[in-house]
Parts: C-alpha cells; sequence; structure tokens
C-alpha cells in the first residue's frame, strides 16, 4: 500500500514540476514585449570596481516588472541571461576588468536576454568613469621646516560630477595614483620634508599627484618653508657598567647561623658627554624676504656635523651634551641559610608489666572403658577395665614481661639565616641627619660602643681618652659630613652588626629603628 503512494507522490511532483514549466515559458515567451538594462548614473563605472545593473520587462496588459535590487523589484535574475565584454557579472552586479587601466574613453559591452526568448536580447555600451580634477589636502598640522611630517588625503573629481576621497594611508584606493615628491620622503603614506635644508631647491617641497585612470591630468601640492621650528639636538655620553654581584653567603653547619652574603660591586660612572661646537650667522633671505639665522654645529669627538635653518620670528633652536647614566650597582648576594637544629637527646626506660595468657598443661586422666573377650567355654562376655593416658588442657595464668619506652627531649634550634648583602651605587652618601635622629633612642651601652667604634674608623679623633658623650654635637655633624665613599660603608656595617651584639638583645631599646637613605647621582 505504503509503495503505491509513494508512486502517486512522484507522478504528481513530475506533472507539477511539468506545469510549472510550461507555466513560466509561456510568461515570458508569450506575454514579454520588451526588456530594457537599467543602469544608475549616479554610481561610478571604474576598473576593477563593480556597479549594480537591473533589468526592466514590460508585459501586456501594461505589466512592468522589474529583478531584484530595484526599487519594487521581484523577478529573480536566473531568469535571466547575462554577458559582458570588458568584465564579469554575477546577479545584478557587473565587476570591470582591471585590465582597463587607464579608463578615459573606454566603453564595457553589457548584453541581458531572458534565458527562454534571447530574441528579446538588449545591448548597452556602458562609458567607464575617470577623473577630471585631484587635489591634494594635508589632514595633520605640521611646522614647515626639515624634519617635519604630515598625512593627507586626495579628493577625486570625476567626469560624471561625482566625488571620492582618498585617504592615503589606510585606503586601498591609494593604489590608483602615481606619487611624486621634491624634498620629501614617502613612507607608508606618511610625508617627511627632507632633514637637510642644503638637499632642498629654494626653500620649497613638492608633492606631485596623478591618477592612474587619467595620467592626462595631475595636481602639485607645494609647501614654501618659513623654518619657524623648535630644533633639539642632543649629544649623549656613554653609560658606565653594572657592578659585579656579591657572591651568597655560606650555609650554617650543623646548628650554626649562615654566613652574610657580600655586597655588589659599585656600578661604573657614566661616561662625559662630547664636546661640541656651536657657529651661528644671520643673513636676509630675498626668496622669504626675511632673516635666518644660519647655525652650524660640530661633534668635536666623532667630527659628525649638523646645519640647521631658523627663523628668529617663532623658530628655536637648543643644543645640548649629557654624560651618560652611572651604572647600576650590583646585587648584593644572598644570606646563607641557617644550618640544621641537633635532635633531642633519645633514651630508654624499662618497665616491668603484667597480663593473663594461655598455657598448655600436661594431666593423666584414668577411665573406664568396655571390652568384649571369649571365656573358657568360647562365649563372648563383655567386661569393663580402666585405662589411663595423658592430654593437653590450657589453662589462664598471669605472666611478667619488659616494656621498653622511648623519650626525647626537645631538639635545638636552627642557626639564623646570614644577612643578605645591600648592592653597591655609582655614587653614595649617607645622611648624616639621619643617624643623629636615631641615636637617642638606643640603649645606653649600645650607644656608648656605637659611637666609640665611629669615632675611631670615621672621626679625626685618634685620642682613645675622649669620651663619646663629651663630643660637641655640631662637631659629630661635621666630621661625619666629611665622610667619603668607603667610610659611609663602614659606619653602615658598624650599625648592623651593633643591632645583633649581645648587650643589645639583652636589654633592647624601644621603638629602635635605623634608615640608611642612598642617593644615586648620574
Amino acid at each position: 500500500m505504503k509503495k503505491i503512494y509513494f508512486h502517486i507522490f512522484i507522478a504528481t511532483l513530475l506533472f507539477s514540476v511539468a506545469c510549472s514549466e510550461k507555466l513560466s515559458a509561456g510568461i515570458f515567451n508569450r506575454k514579454t514585449d520588451s526588456i530594457q538594462i537599467f543602469i544608475d548614473k549616479n554610481q561610478l563605472v571604474l576598473p576593477g570596481e563593480s556597479f549594480k545593473i537591473g533589468v526592466i520587462s514590460y508585459h501586456q496588459k501594461n505589466k512592468i516588472k522589474k529583478t531584484t535590487g530595484m526599487d519594487g523589484g521581484s523577478v529573480l535574475w536566473w531568469r535571466f541571461k547575462t554577458e559582458v565584454v570588458g568584465g564579469e557579472s554575477w546577479g545584478g552586479k557587473v565587476t570591470v576588468n582591471p585590465q582597463l587601466m587607464p579608463s578615459i574613453g573606454k566603453y564595457i559591452s553589457i548584453k541581458v536576454y531572458p534565458r527562454r526568448n534571447p530574441k528579446l536580447a538588449q545591448t548597452v555600451l556602458v562609458p567607464l568613469n575617470y577623473e577630471t580634477e585631484v587635489t591634494f589636502q594635508p589632514t595633520s598640522e605640521f611646522d614647515k621646516a626639515p624634519g617635519c611630517s604630515f598625512t593627507g588625503e586626495i579628493i577625486s573629481t570625476f567626469d560624471n560630477g561625482i566625488e571620492r576621497t582618498c585617504n592615503i594611508i589606510s585606503s586601498h584606493d591609494s593604489n590608483n595614483f602615481m606619487i611624486f615628491t621634491n624634498g620629501l620622503l614617502s613612507r607608508k603614506g606618511k610625508f617627511t620634508i627632507e632633514s637637510d635644508f642644503t638637499k632642498i631647491e629654494d626653500h620649497q617641497v613638492d608633492l606631485e599627484i596623478i591618477p592612474n585612470r587619467n595620467p592626462k591630468i595631475s595636481k602639485t601640492f607645494s609647501v614654501l618653508l618659513d623654518y619657524k621650528h623648535a630644533y633639539n639636538l642632543s649629544f649623549y655620553g656613554s653609560s658606565g657598567s653594572k657592578g659585579f654581584d656579591g657572591f651568597d653567603g655560606i650555609n650554617g653547619t650543623f646548628g650554626n647561623n649562615g654566613g652574610n652574603g657580600v655586597p655588589g660591586g659599585s656600578g661604573e660612572s657614566g661616561y662625559d658627554g662630547p664636546d661640541i661646537g656651536v657657529w651661528t650667522d644671520m643673513y636676509y633671505d630675498s626668496i622669504l624676504n626675511c632673516n635666518l639665522l644660519y647655525v652650524y654645529t660640530e661633534n668635536i669627538q666623532t667630527g659628525q656635523e649638523f646645519r640647521y635653518l631658523v627663523n628668529p620670528e617663532g623658530g628655536e633652536i637648543t643644543v645640548t651634551s649629557k654624560g651618560g647614566d652611572g651604572g647600576n650597582g650590583g646585587n648584593g648576594g644572598d644570606g646563607g641559610n641557617g644550618g640544621n637544629g641537633a635532635d633531642g637527646e633519645i633514651w630508654y626506660e624499662t618497665k616491668i608489666e603484667k597480663r593473663m595468657v594461655s598455657k598448655p598443661f600436661t594431666e593423666t586422666v584414668t577411665r573406664k572403658v568396655k571390652k568384649t573377650r571369649t571365656n573358657s567355654e568360647g562365649i563372648p562376655v563383655e567386661t569393663e577395665v580402666e585405662v589411663t593416658e595423658l592430654i593437653t588442657v590450657y589453662r589462664q595464668v598471669e605472666e611478667e614481661y619488659e616494656v621498653k619506652i622511648m623519650h626525647q627531649k626537645p631538639g635545638q634550634n636552627g642557626g639564623h639565616g646570614g644577612n643578605g648583602a645591600s648592592g653597591e651605587m655609582a655614587d653614595t652618601e649617607v645622611l648624616v641627619e639621619t643617624f643623629l635622629c636615631i641615636l637617642p633612642l638606643m640603649h645606653r651601652n649600645l650607644k656608648t660602643v656605637l659611637l666609640h667604634r665611629v669615632l675611631e674608623e670615621v672621626a679625626d679623633f685618634t685620642d682613645p681618652a675622649v669620651h663619646p658623650e663629651t663630643v660637641d654635637r655640631e662637631e659629630m655633624v661635621i666630621q661625619m659630613g666629611a665622610m667619603d665613599i668607603q667610610e659611609a660603608q663602614v659606619l653602615r656595617g658598624i650599625v648592623v652588626h651593633m643591632v645583633t651584639m649581645e648587650i643589645f638583645l639583652k636589654a633592647p631599646p624601644k621603638n629602635f629603628s635605623f634608615t640608611a637613605r642612598l642617593q644615586k647621582n648620574s
């Protein structure tokens, strides 16, 4: 039954298709009187680009139909065949062959007809558009002086009156123009005025635009320089090398402290900037009708020359020679790891404990058993006899046993890790005011010892009988302010070591803090 329904469905489908083809043929063969190719004049027909076309078909009883894409159009494009000489077509869009460049004076041919009625074919010749005028317009402000840069766009006017703007940096249409420069450098759509003014003729640079679609026309954009610009010429000395990194401290042995890291080396000083020579001369320029300052600069070290023209009315020039930066100080080495603490002492305690256990015992047991034997008359007789045997039995008994208990004392503390060393600077100074501010906060004993050490190391006092507390405060400032780099490093090391002294640990001062400020100079 299902098979019969299937055959009926196929037959119905084939009949519908045949009727549809006949109906379609009837509409386009009998009822279509003529067709017309429509091209909107408000669009550009250019090599390598596409434009739209439409078809209007006229039918009996004054009926008009349009292809899709047109206002009110509903007829699908597959009903028509389109042939293009000088391009190709697809779905009402025609693409012009890019090889038709230049486009001035050239045409393409478009032929359209209904697929089932080629006799109604229509052919049109479509002229290609071309520029009648081009203009260059800067899109960024710039000084009219050597070394300055600007960007711009091209405005094209075509033969049908349509205007198009092309951004030279981002627009693909910029490939349709030839650009020639005089006194300008071009890179990726950006134009830079030649930095050497001696290569520029009569203080003027030029930019010529020629459209590939119509090479007969061109436009030149000219800039007359006025040299009103703030020039900046700088020379630099080489930077100093970085100081070597310090070594890590040695790890502490079993239960001992780790060693302190070794400080990094000082960075080398930067090199001086090169010696330079600057010569100037003022003259009146007849082309610009103004005074110009001619500046000649030379790097004495390398012999390199630089020349500038500066308009005193709005222009200026700055020439500097700077020394290189001092090298960074090397990184201080890390402090060594503290040694592991010793294990605590271990001993054992023996105790006697009691417990109940099951043990085997042997016992003698007598029991009676029946035996059968034959008497003298040959008759079996049953008698009882006693039998003795050994058996094993288990009983719960109490016994003593030894127990060993392990005891261990707490382990010793591990050693402290060593202090990491500070990286050195190219130039270092210790601010004496900071040191004097923390002196009143120190423990009296620590302060006394510390001041003795400071006087011995960095002051100009050699008499050990001088007591620190008798030293005048202002004299102390003077003596400490005269320290050089090595003496400042010694002072810093003294303070760090004093903090770890046993006398400090026994009686630490309250709110104790120490800050050493370091300043790096170029």
